[in-house]
């Protein structure tokens, strides 16, 4: 494994599946460090805390940081690059692309957390311009972050192929994450039921074709230390409200558990009567 600060021709003359994270590795990185391995181009993991999808400062700071571990995790992997940019090397002074999210942006993670996804692509972006990948892979946990990189690439014509990584999860159904660092034991299991209102919430759906999932279960979930901020059922092409044509539908869910915020998602269809 090389570890890098910047990008040279040398680097820039292979075939590369970017990994890009924001350290504090878990399985849920691994799973997509794993599935890179299998393409047979040069594999880089990018590891970058971006300050600009942060619209709290406070959620900067107490955002977990494990370089040292990190980088001694990564050697085992046999990864080809890591990369570790200095901030300015990625936000140059002598100006840089910005990318709004647009509409959709706004919306769900977006309204909670303003500028949050115009954060979140401008640093790809820039990942996009400066290593210029052939492959890049995202995890499918984040699906609205998904879903406008998706959307990002489309619109510029980068010939970048996105590859979505499954959601990995410990035995309980709990979503990893890197702010689980963050969580109590106490908070872990609390954190737990998130999948269980996801999968209530299709359950619900399925026997009464109701949307309105977050006024059913919103009180239940209060009780147990869990504040929801939004839970959606949506279609899960569109990230919009499901009509009489949606095939597929997507359920997102953030709330909080210790005042660290938490996400989540499943997808699934419905068979057409």
């Amino acid at each position: 494994m090389k570890i890098i600060k910047e990008i040279d021709q040398e680097i820039l003359e292979n075939d590369i599946c970017l990994v890009p994270t924001m350290g504090a590795l878990h399985e849920g990185h691994f799973s997509l460090i794993k599935e890179g391995k299998e393409l047979g181009l040069q594999l880089m993991v990018s590891l970058f805390i971006n300050e600009m999808q942060f619209n709290i400062k406070e959620d900067f700071i107490n955002y977990p940081k494990r370089i040292e571990e990190d980088i001694k995790v990564l050697e085992n992997l046999e990864i080809d690059y890591l990369f570790i940019p200095e901030n300015n090397y990625i936000y140059p002074l002598d100006g840089f692309d910005t990318v709004d999210s647009g509409a959709l942006g706004k919306k769900f993670e977006g309204d909670s957390r303003p500028g949050h996804f115009d954060g979140v692509l401008t640093v790809v972006n820039r990942l996009f311009q400066i290593i210029k990948p052939k492959v890049a892979i995202f995890g499918k946990k984040d699906a609205q972050q998904l879903f406008l990189i998706k959307e990002m690439v489309n619109k510029k014509n980068y010939q970048i192929k996105i590859i979505e990584g499954l959601t990995v999860r410990d035995d309980s159904g709990l979503a990893l994450s890197s702010r689980n660092l963050l969580l109590s034991e106490f908070g872990k299991e609390k954190a737990r039921l998130l999948h269980d209102i996801l999968n209530q919430s299709k359950t619900y759906f399925f026997e009464t074709k109701d949307l309105l999932v977050f006024e059913k279960f919103n009180s239940i979930f209060s009780r147990n230390d869990i504040t929801l901020d939004y839970l959606e059922i949506l279609d899960s092409e569109t990230f919009t409200k499901p009509e009489d044509g949606t095939d597929t539908y997507i359920i997102v869910i953030a709330a909080y558990v210790e005042n660290i915020r938490l996400i989540d998602n499943i997808e699934f269809r419905m068979e057409k009567e």
